[in-house]
């Protein structure tokens, strides 16, 4: 090999041995807010990937030999397909899903709100036109840990429904019910509002649905672990909804709650994304709706 081979060799080791320690380096400090090192080192790598091909190149395509697979667009290849990068990603996403997934929440509520307002007014006018009363219906759910929050729904049933009553469950023939009512909750866009919870961090878009305090504490009665699902936020759509139709009685909870244990212990995107494609089918359908 010619001299210039030589150099280019040596050249293509050192930086071998640059890369290893500096992107070894990044890797184990990323959760230490030094990602940023990896995002250079990798593009400093393929800045001097593409220097070295073209400086071989010049002195003949055979020049490094076998040892320019290392540099290859074959190599990189492989190493994707491997599941070499793809297993960097997912460590990191399952790492960092809590903070990841409260990022998710943040920017789709926003962007869903923003797309949706023609249909809040839309279903503003209908709400007002059908009963008299406000157009929300705002009731108090516990969130993460306990907290108290006031969950938002468009109103579906006669203003002050339960001063008769008390705290009940719905079912599919009440009379409290509205005309529009209804509809709004065979569609499911009585839930939209849950989009302001969303964004103010009292809920997330997947998750276990947020109970009323006086039930919480009928079912924990005869179901001790269904406090478990407060160890996460609350949802507006779960697993336990879209595996299991509307529930409206203790042995229901108790039925849901198995969904909803398994997706807490089992939380990652992937299942998050099939949660999302069996919302969307259940809402084109009207499955599940109360």
């Amino acid at each position: 090999m010619n001299e210039a081979g030589n150099e280019i060799r040596k050249l293509m080791f050192a930086w071998k041995e640059y890369l290893t320690d500096n992107i070894s380096f990044a890797i184990k400090n990323i959760r230490k807010r030094k990602g940023s090192r990896l995002i250079t080192v990798v593009l400093l790598a393929a800045l001097m990937i593409w220097l070295i091909k073209n400086k071989a190149y010049a002195q003949g395509s055979n020049l490094l030999g076998d040892e320019s697979y290392y540099f290859s667009l074959g190599r990189i290849i492989s190493w994707i397909m491997g599941g070499g990068l793809l297993g960097m990603i997912l460590r990191f996403a399952r790492r960092e899903y809590v903070k990841i997934k409260r990022f998710v929440d943040l920017a789709a509520s926003c962007v869903l709100l923003i797309i949706c307002a023609p249909l809040f007014v839309i279903i503003t006018l209908l709400v007002k036109i059908d009963s008299e009363g406000p157009v929300f219906f705002r009731q108090v759910r516990l969130g993460r840990n306990g907290k108290r929050f006031r969950m938002f729904k468009f109103r579906t049933m006669r203003e002050n429904a339960e001063l008769e009553t008390g705290p009940v469950w719905a079912d599919d023939s009440d009379p409290r019910v509205t005309k529009i009512g209804y509809f709004l909750r065979k569609s499911h866009l009585d839930e939209l509002p849950q989009l302001i919870n969303v964004f103010c961090g009292d809920m997330s878009l997947i998750g276990p649905r947020p109970e009323r305090p006086e039930m919480t504490d009928l079912i924990t009665n005869h179901v001790p672990a269904f406090k478990e699902r407060l160890n996460i936020r609350p949802g507006i759509t779960g697993l336990a909804q879209v595996r299991y139709s509307y529930g409206a009685s203790i042995k229901d909870a108790a039925r849901k709650l198995k969904y909803d244990i398994i997706y807490i212990k089992r939380a990652c995107f992937l299942l998050d994304m099939q949660i999302i494609l069996w919302t969307v089918a259940r809402v084109a359908t009207g499955e599940g709706a109360r």
